[in-house]
């Protein structure tokens, strides 16, 4: 009988099988690898943003106002046109936050992150609550003729006011809450750890703080009324023809009222269109010391 000796054949066919399979399995383990970066950096983690931005927003609207755009690798996107689809909606969230928190303001922000928070329909008219606070109140001088002569320039020159008023006020720690045409309405509030009692109680605390606040306030507003008066672009208004024609030796001039005290805040108007702002009659005192000074020639 003959016999053969195939044990070397059998050795190499199951060394090139195990081989064989080792580099099947390198092969899917770099194809899952790929796959799952893949997954995460265009899928997972935008949607674990988005959601933990939705989440901020609920928690604090006025977070997102100063969150930067995101910004995805631009190296195989040769324009913005071309950007995934996540990165656009996680940019979309982010900018909604940003006028949700321009729009509503510091008073808002309650009733944005309630309706936030809850499931069911949207419901912007919600109880009011009682605040503690400085109220301040700015009015253009001259306001009526500038309009009649400026005509469409007229928001230029209101915005280019309320640059300087709103970031002034900003600076010093308060928050602008209306514009009212002509007027600005301003707030400095107390935050609850310098308040005691409740309701119709509520009181400050006599404590650095809080007159350290009130001082701010003021310079806020004597820094606006330096602010107007150095405005180069403000200062533009003083050589136009029509205004002087109107009003000799124009420049622009405002009025300001300051007054502290209790005010109910909260959203005012309807389900059609809501405004969030202070009920009080501390703020028509603002309003009263500021309309005033017109009376005593102030400023």
């Amino acid at each position: 009988s003959v016999y053969i000796d195939m044990t070397s054949d059998s050795k190499l066919n199951a060394i090139l099988s195990l081989v064989r399979t080792v580099f099947v399995c390198m092969v899917l383990t770099l194809a899952a690898i790929y796959f799952s970066k893949d997954a995460n950096d265009l899928a997972l983690q935008p949607i674990e943003r988005m959601i933990q931005k939705v989440n901020q927003l609920a928690k604090n609207p006025l977070a997102l106002k100063d969150q930067e755009i995101v910004i995805e690798n631009q190296a195989n996107r040769k324009n913005q046109s071309e950007q995934f689809e996540t990165v656009m909606i996680e940019n979309a969230i982010i900018k909604i936050g940003a006028l949700l928190a321009l729009g509503f303001g510091e008073a808002g922000s309650d009733i944005v992150a309630m309706n936030m928070a809850q499931s069911g329909d949207v419901n912007p008219m919600v109880s009011g609550v009682r605040k503690i606070a400085i109220f301040g109140f700015c009015d253009i001088r001259n306001f009526t003729d500038a309009t009649e002569v400026l005509q469409s320039e007229v928001m230029v020159f209101v915005n280019s006011i309320a640059q300087i008023v709103h970031s002034q006020v900003d600076r010093y720690n308060g928050a602008a809450n209306k514009n009212i045409g002509d007027a600005f309405l301003l707030v400095w509030r107390f935050p609850p750890e310098y308040l005691s009692g409740e309701g119709q109680n509520l009181q400050l605390r006599n404590c650095d703080y809080v007159q350290n606040i009130a001082d701010l306030s003021l310079i806020a507003f004597l820094k606006i009324i330096v602010k107007v008066n150095r405005s180069t672009v403000l200062n533009e208004y003083r050589s136009n023809k029509e205004l002087n024609k109107r009003l000799p030796n124009y420049r622009v001039k405002m009025g300001f009222g300051l007054h502290i005290g209790w005010a109910i805040e909260g959203a005012i108007g309807s389900e059609f269109k809501i405004d969030a702002s202070y009920l009080s009659p501390n703020v028509n005192m603002a309003s009263r010391l500021e309309a005033a000074t017109k009376q005593y020639g102030v400023l």
